[in-house]
């Protein structure tokens, strides 16, 4: 997914189909093991931050990125929340570009709450789920969020589609 550096959401839909299978004879679901996310630029690099105004200044830029089980209207402003029902998972990155007025790329970043690893998976039980992303208009190109996840087919049980009532509207 390609968010461009104007604060505008954009949203992409990763379909599962192949996956998960709710009406068959044999149903199954998808477990979500961990989730990785790179923020690059559209050549695969690091993307850079715009110039600050001046020497010993500097700039910084966020992106955001947000994957959920239900689709949210692309008019809100806001990015989903883990507090969310719906939400998998979500991760920022704030950047500077230090303390020299040129473009340079990330010298610096911190980031949200990222969990890598998800200790008993994430049961998803729908056809599709939704990557969010947003970027600032601090970045002097559009942030691509690239998602690698490691999943896991599994029988619908009784006790799974409990959690997935539980877990997702």
């Amino acid at each position: 997914m390609t968010a461009p550096a104007t604060q505008a959401r954009a949203v992409t839909e990763i379909d599962l189909g192949a996956y998960v299978n709710l009406g068959s004879t044999k149903p199954q679901v998808l477990r979500i093991h961990s989730i990785q996310v790179q923020f690059a630029d559209e050549e695969g690099l690091v993307p850079t931050v715009d110039a600050a105004a001046g020497a010993g200044e500097f700039k910084s830029a966020f992106a955001c990125v947000a994957m959920t089980t239900k689709e949210f209207a692309l008019a809100s402003p806001k990015m989903p929340f883990l507090s969310d029902d719906e939400t998998v998972y979500t991760r920022s990155i704030v950047s500077s570009n230090g303390e020299t007025a040129v473009n340079q790329g990330i010298t610096s970043g911190e980031t949200d709450l990222a969990p890598q690893h998800l200790t008993n998976g994430y049961l998803v039980g729908v056809d599709t789920l939704y990557l969010y992303g947003v970027a600032d208009d601090a970045w002097a190109e559009s942030v691509v969020m690239s998602v690698c996840m490691e999943c896991s087919i599994e029988p619908a049980t009784r006790e799974n589609a409990i959690n997935l009532a539980l877990s997702q509207n």
